[in-house]
């Protein structure tokens, strides 16, 4: 029997987003075993087949059952040394999935980059100084998101504060907060750096100007001074809810925010988007279009 401390730190190699998910895999499958009369931990594997079959009937892909059998090897007895997940037959299966039912990736691009950048560049996102909080934070969450292509958990965990918030005369440097940790935790990748460049701090013309307007440097200095009246906590992009206003944002918020400001610059345009838009699609489009 393992003592609580020890079940609690292995608990713990997983996010708690991610215990959360495979918590629910594991109970759904533990609630179709015991309505066909039959123990989750020592299931026979045409039984644990025979669910995952269900799965993949009602739409569940490949990888859906990849979780679903990562789960279940946690707790289930081990089939020939091997658990469930890499049981042989198991793995055919994951196969015979993948193979019925192909990822497709579409390749119309879901929205214009240049466009929105473009847009940022004008009214109602300029000037920083006059325009409205609500503009300037749209302005300032995408260009954070385009310029990092991170996602939007490590652009919640972003702190206002130095040391997690440094502006250097040729860069600017973000840091998650000391509490934030990625999917996958390494060394190499905890309170990571992010070291965005200026843009033509000195401009000459009026395409250094332009491009100017599009400085993630310049835009938090704008963003940081509007909100400083209003800020209720050190987290760098703050609520402008009435009733939450100053207070940490959530992440559906941000992504929220994202998503409306690509939608409001086609929409003003009078252009249409082939699909809607999705917060994750920033990071690709950062890689398929120049910036």
């Amino acid at each position: 029997m393992i003592c609580s401390p020890v079940f609690h730190i292995l608990l713990s190699s997983h996010k708690p987003s991610t215990q959360k998910l495979y918590s629910s895999k594991w109970k759904t499958f533990v609630c179709w075993a015991k309505q066909s009369y039959m123990d989750p931990v020592s299931a026979l594997m045409h039984s644990i087949l025979e669910f995952l079959t269900l799965f993949f009937k009602e739409g569940a892909n490949s990888s859906a059952n990849k979780v679903h059998l990562s789960e279940m090897s946690n707790f289930h007895i081990r089939f020939e040394g091997s658990s469930v997940a890499s049981a042989k037959l198991c793995r055919a299966f994951l196969r015979g999935t993948l193979l019925l039912r192909l990822p497709f990736k579409d390749p119309t691009l879901p929205w214009d980059l240049n466009l929105v950048l473009q847009a940022l560049m004008h009214s109602p996102f300029e000037p920083a100084a006059k325009c409205e909080l609500t503009f300037l934070t749209w302005k300032n969450v995408c260009l954070v998101a385009f310029t990092s292509a991170r996602k939007i958990s490590e652009m919640k965990a972003l702190s206002s504060k130095p040391p997690y918030l440094i502006f250097h005369k040729d860069r600017i440097m973000l840091q998650t907060n000391a509490s934030f940790f990625m999917n996958v935790v390494l060394e190499s990748n905890i309170n990571q750096s992010i070291n965005l460049p200026i843009f033509f701090p000195k401009f000459t013309n009026k395409c250094e100007y332009m491009l100017h307007l599009l400085d993630v440097h310049r835009q938090l200095h704008f963003y940081l001074h509007r909100t400083k009246e209003i800020r209720k906590t050190d987290q760098l992009f703050v609520s402008l809810a009435d009733l939450k206003l100053g207070k940490p944002v959530a992440k559906v918020t941000l992504a929220r925010w994202l998503t409306h400001c690509i939608s409001f610059i086609h929409n003003t345009l009078g252009l249409s988007l082939p699909k809607p838009v999705k917060a994750h699609s920033t990071r690709s489009m950062q890689l398929l279009q120049s910036f």
